[in-house]
């Protein structure tokens, strides 16, 4: 084990306490980004980028394969 994995370990272990006794306040506030973030308007604007990665992703995924 490197001591990336070890470290990445480590992160992974506090953020999942983090979230097992800090989960009351978390879904709190991610409810609020979620009613402002997930409008119709933005997801139509979260759609068409999406879209134009994904497109521009396979062009050069066919040209430089």
């Amino acid at each position: 084990m490197g001591k990336e994995t070890l470290f990445i370990g480590f992160l992974f272990i506090g953020l999942g306490f983090l979230f097992i006794y800090n989960n009351k306040n978390i879904a709190k506030g991610a409810s609020k980004l979620y009613k402002k973030l997930y409008t119709e308007k933005n997801l139509r604007v979260m759609f068409k980028a999406a879209g134009i990665i994904l497109v521009l992703g396979g062009i050069l995924l066919i040209f430089f394969k």
